[in-house]
């Protein structure tokens, strides 16, 4: 085959995602089911594109071989994928270490001090879920482990612990601009961009974090339970047989497997949870201090650059290096944390627990970074100048699919993949460079229009509500043994919540949106709602005229209105 023209795949284009999609689903392993498309890919490019002369006399087979091979080759080879794998296991390596100095948990110890209350330590809980912003598995850990005997001493059942742990972890960590999920997300957009985009992956990351209506309103939600200490569902039951004592043995199922290595608040002379602060604090200033750096050296030079205010400091952040800022701020992080550690915990073990904790946390984000590296081949194939994915289904849907309605589309078909799937980062992976390819079809405008930003911030959105509601997702499962809840019982009390969040981002936030309104009025009045559906629906437990409340080892009945 040496055609001169190029080849429109037409329907096949469809082929390598969709059969993406469907495996991930029946199959629930996302790595496989991207290196089949990827296969599939290759032997379509192989046959359809047009050859040139060195090509002609070579077997179709070898051709495909070539296909697959060299986009994998080209996918590691890049300069900014190469910085997102670097600044991932530089980021990993951090959180392991302060996993294996328990500096983190010696902190959380020190402030369950100030719980008083039910609906105290529920804040405590939630705060504490918004400060561990940097890594859901890393907040899901050591809040579980940390908080579970100050929420039984508290009355507060373990399901409630699992959902204010569950409900902070992704959601914090997919909107943190610091964060092990943010080079993923930048990069995983900046695929989906044109080539020649005159704005990057980071400034419609920037720009789409407060289109994210679902992981924000879980966040609000969560503040609203914990601070009115109301409930409503299956929630209100397990709260009340907490209220009662009357927990069941699920609910203390993998109590002795889930940081079974605890550590006195006092290890470390005392000083250990400054070695949890000082890597984070210094990570998150080194970030900015070269996100800003950059931007300003970029934006000096040019003629019609902002004097002050927000319009400067959106240029700077829009033509920084996000990813040599992301990078710094590991290593800079890494290396407090060792020190810190170091100095803290001095004895012969030291040096081991140190080189045990970092590779312990860069092999927990191994499979992430394979899922991203085939993300970026299958991305690579599906591309304007091979199937023409994007442009296919643009020229599909345009008549057929208002615009107005592709962010609710993609959040709901975002969620579905990840609750099929049971996985956020795989289904940001398959879904997300096709979404922002496809609303910039559908948009026949720029990078920044509404509609771009709300079909991304919706795919990276519908990842963490479908991931939230599946009874095989990762953070679910963890979320539960690490809060030692039996896990069906914490799949069913959290189910109500976050389809109350999704009704609401829906209703309230794609729609909306999508047709021009401002997001912060849609956050403002989501919250509202939020608040209204909180105040009617839920109930504390402790006003419940069925309650029986315990006084000096005794029950005692309530009579409460």
């Amino acid at each position: 085959m040496t055609n001169a023209e190029p080849v429109d795949f037409g329907l096949l284009s469809l082929l390598p995602s969709a059969v993406a999609i469907i495996l991930a689903i029946v199959s629930r392993r996302v790595i496989a089911s991207l290196g089949l498309a990827i296969v599939v890919g290759a032997g379509l490019l192989a046959a359809g594109l047009p050859l040139a002369e060195n090509e002609a006399s070579r077997p179709v087979v070898l051709r495909a071989i070539l296909k697959l091979v060299v986009p994998l080759y080209e996918a590691v080879r890049d300069t900014a994928h190469a910085q997102v794998l670097a600044f991932t296991l530089l980021f990993g390596a951090m959180i392991g270490v302060l996993e294996a100095s328990h500096a983190m948990q010696s902190l959380m110890q020190r402030l369950t001090r100030r719980a008083a209350g039910r609906r105290g330590g529920q804040t405590l809980v939630a705060a504490l879920g918004l400060g561990v912003f940097f890594d859901d598995y890393a907040n899901t850990l050591l809040l579980g482990g940390t908080m579970r005997r100050v929420c039984d001493r508290l009355r507060i059942s373990r399901a409630k612990l699992a959902y204010l742990v569950d409900s902070t972890a992704a959601p914090v960590a997919g909107v943190a601009v610091v964060s092990t999920w943010v080079a993923t997300e930048v990069s995983l957009i900046g695929e989906g961009l044109p080539a020649d985009s005159a704005v990057s992956g980071f400034q419609l990351f920037l720009h789409s974090i407060v289109y994210r209506f679902y992981p924000l309103f879980a966040l609000v939600l969560v503040v609203l339970i914990a601070r009115t200490g109301r409930d409503f569902g299956p929630m209100r039951t397990a709260e009340r047989r907490a209220w009662l004592g009357e927990a069941n043995d699920g609910d203390r199922d993998g109590e002795s497997t889930v940081f079974a290595d605890t550590v006195d608040a006092s290890q470390g002379g005392g000083w250990l949870w400054l070695a949890a602060v000082l890597p984070v604090l210094a990570c998150v200033l080194t970030v900015a201090g070269v996100l800003w750096i950059t931007g300003a050296a970029v934006v000096a030079g040019q003629d019609d650059a902002p004097a002050g205010g927000l319009r400067r400091w959106g240029e700077v952040l829009g033509n920084a290096n996000s990813y040599l800022a992301l990078i710094a701020g590991g290593a800079v992080g890494w290396t407090l944390a060792i020190a810190a550690t170091w100095i803290t915990r001095p004895r012969r073990s030291t040096a081991r627990r140190i080189a045990v904790g970092s590779l312990a946390g860069m092999w927990q984000l191994a499979p992430a970074m394979v899922v991203l590296w085939l993300a970026w081949t299958l991305s690579a194939m599906t591309g304007d100048e091979q199937l023409n994915t994007g442009g296919f289904l643009g020229e599909v849907l345009s008549d057929r699919l208002p615009a107005a309605l592709l962010p609710t589309t993609v959040f709901l078909v975002s969620g579905l993949v990840a609750f099929s799937t049971g996985t956020s980062w795989g289904t940001m992976a398959l879904l997300t460079p096709l979404a922002v390819q496809l609303a910039l079809q559908l948009s026949g405008a720029g990078p920044l229009d509404p509609l771009v930003v709300t079909t991304t911030g919706s795919v990276l959105a519908g990842s963490i509500f479908g991931d939230h509601c599946s009874p095989i997702s990762d953070t679910t499962v963890l979320s539960s043994r690490a809060c030692g809840c039996d896990h069906v019982e914490h799949v069913r009390t959290q189910m109500p919540y976050a389809l109350s969040a999704a009704a609401v981002a829906v209703a309230l936030g794609t729609v909306p949106a999508a047709l021009g309104v401002s997001p912060w009025i849609s956050l403002l009045a989501g919250a509202v709602v939020l608040y209204g559906i909180v105040r009617l629906c839920g109930r504390p437990v402790e006003e419940a005229t069925d309650i029986v409340a315990l006084e000096g080892g005794e029950r005692v009945e309530s009579n409460a209105p």
